[in-house]
């Protein structure tokens, strides 16, 4: 019997390992591609004998010609501004919202959860054009608020948040605050903050990762070359590179760098602070 359960446990175990390994090799195995074709000329990429190591080595001339030609760093750089601005501003207010609606209670409090949470189920692109409009408006074509401001209160972030807040800040330390004369801010700052910070980090890996991989709206807002985020150029790099594989693929390989490298160095907080929220009610 024992035999018996040491074999399905092995080959349960083998067939895990198996799985995962494929799942791998899919996941990883494009990136491998895009990193090794920004170091091959044309002729390399579309050969009908592909190799994933460029013959001639790992030379550069592709991306100094991307760097000689493109405001590259200029894109990564309004990336970086952009991101961390709306992560910030997400967390902040998402998290006042968030643990507004799971500590207070105020009239029509459900109904307007229930609006919110129905939001989440309209299309992006249904509000490109209203948006736009309303942005060139107030002048902000081709200016970093467009980018930031819309996007900063997503109904997710607060549904997240929210589930944190209700099992997360238990309502008997808000309570004994209140009774030693700790006003709703001082509450807030030095109690909830802390307790709520698992779901606020995992809300600001993603909001962080969404926005620097935002594509469609900031080409919209955007002319200008130098204001482009480095997704956004990215579009133009490609429409200019025909016949050149090479660069548009140094370019992604350099855009993509900053997302891989943050979800590598905290992938651990961001499970283990969703895994905290699911659930709770």
């Amino acid at each position: 019997m024992e035999a018996s359960y040491s074999f399905k446990n092995l080959l349960y175990k083998t067939l895990s390992i198996a799985l995962l390994g494929i799942v791998i090799i899919i996941t990883v195995y494009p990136f491998l591609l895009m990193l090794m074709g920004s170091f091959k000329e044309d002729y390399e990429i579309f050969s009908l004998t592909p190799a994933i190591l460029p013959r001639n080595g790992f030379k550069l001339t592709i991306y100094k010609e991307l760097v000689d030609n493109w405001p590259i760093f200029r894109g990564m750089l309004n990336s970086i501004i952009v991101s961390v601005s709306a992560t910030a501003l997400t967390c902040f207010f998402c998290t006042l919202a968030g643990y507004t609606f799971a500590k207070f209670k105020f009239p029509f409090k459900n109904g307007l959860f229930m609006f919110l949470i129905a939001s989440m189920m309209i299309p992006s692109v249904a509000t490109l054009v209203p948006s736009y409009l309303i942005v060139r408006g107030l002048g902000g074509v081709n200016k970093y608020w467009p980018l930031i401001v819309p996007g900063a209160v997503p109904a997710f972030g607060i549904f997240m948040i929210r589930q944190f807040a209700i099992s997360g800040v238990p309502i008997d330390a808000i309570n004994y605050a209140r009774v030693e004369g700790a006003k709703e801010g001082t509450i807030l700052m030095k109690i909830a903050f802390p307790m709520l910070a698992p779901g606020i980090f995992s809300l600001a890996i993603l909001t962080f990762m969404n926005t620097w991989n935002d594509f469609l709206w900031p080409i919209i807002i955007t002319t200008d070359r130098e204001m482009l985020t480095v997704t956004a150029l990215l579009r133009s790099i490609g429409d200019a590179s025909l016949g050149n594989y090479g660069i548009l693929l140094a370019a992604t390989t350099l855009s993509t760098l900053p997302v891989i490298i943050l979800y590598i160095a905290f992938h651990k907080q961001l499970i283990k602070g969703i895994l905290e929220g699911m659930g709770k009610e």
